[in-house]
């Protein structure tokens, strides 16, 4: 029986199912025998988003009167800042969309926690990717002061309740992390608490990747952001280690996932 739930998180635009089978392939193969006690369980909530996100793209390629150039640019522009205006629009004015992200990372954990026996401590390692890790953010956010989806929740077995509130998150990677973009106009920032004694947030970035920030300077007044390590490294191959295409490589790269195996097998020792 797994111990352990690992949840990763992709980041913007148009993300294909199997987005994080390089991720868990090479956690695998690192990790080896003790593979089998973790239960992997990636979120997927990018057909939030996409369905509309298509439709109006359609909508306006197909439009004769349209003239539009630069399709590819103009496409990945859609496809990938419409999801962070979206989620953020979302969750002050409609939160049909906000809550289905929420709901969809509840889905995650909910299959996790029925892995590993229904154990309400069962330690979590999430793998938030670019985007990933506002979402996750919000969701840690709204755990702990009751808003959205936590505000009302359905009837639940009382140890389920509790671990889709992630107290038992012992580690939270973030990779090409974007949450300054999220928050960089807002004369007060505040990092969600940690969610438990254990928990160690370390934050890696690319000097050479513009969506892939630092974030321990986000709340220089409240120092909530203190408990983030951030770690600048440089992920890629020749082609696309000195510009922002790095954005794309941080889950195979050896600087990211040498100190998360090592974070799984002491968790599990």
């Amino acid at each position: 029986m797994a111990r352990l739930v690992i949840l990763p998180l992709h980041g913007m635009g148009r993300i294909k199912p199997d987005y994080s089978a390089e991720l868990e392939s090479e956690l695998s193969d690192r990790l080896g025998g003790l593979w089998n006690e973790v239960s992997f369980q990636p979120v997927q909530y990018a057909h939030v988003f996409q369905q509309p996100e298509s439709e109006l793209w359609e909508s306006m390629m197909n439009a004769p009167d349209n003239r539009l150039s630069w399709h590819g640019l103009r496409e990945f522009f859609l496809f990938s800042f419409a999801d962070a205006a979206c989620l953020e629009r979302s969750a002050h004015k409609d939160p049909a969309v906000y809550l289905g992200v929420q709901a969809e990372i509840q889905r995650s954990l909910t299959a996790g926690f029925n892995a590993c026996g229904g154990q309400a401590d069962t330690p979590v390692v999430a793998i938030a990717h670019s985007l990933g890790g506002q979402v996750l953010s919000s969701y840690l956010w709204d755990a702990q002061v009751g808003q959205h989806i936590f505000q009302n929740p359905p009837p639940l077995n009382p140890s389920l309740a509790k671990f889709l509130k992630l107290e038992s998150l012992m580690q939270l990677v973030t990779t090409g992390c974007n949450i300054p973009i999220f928050q960089a106009g807002l004369k007060v920032r505040q990092c969600f608490d940690k969610p438990n004694p254990h928990f160690l947030w370390d934050n890696f970035y690319d000097p050479d990747d513009v969506l892939g920030w630092p974030l321990r300077q986000l709340d220089l007044v409240g120092h909530s952001y203190d408990m983030v390590q951030d770690h600048p490294i440089n992920v890629g191959n020749i082609l696309t280690s000195w510009n922002p295409i790095s954005h794309a490589e941080y889950w195979g790269d050896r600087d990211v996932l040498k100190p998360v195996v090592e974070r799984i097998r002491n968790l599990l020792s």
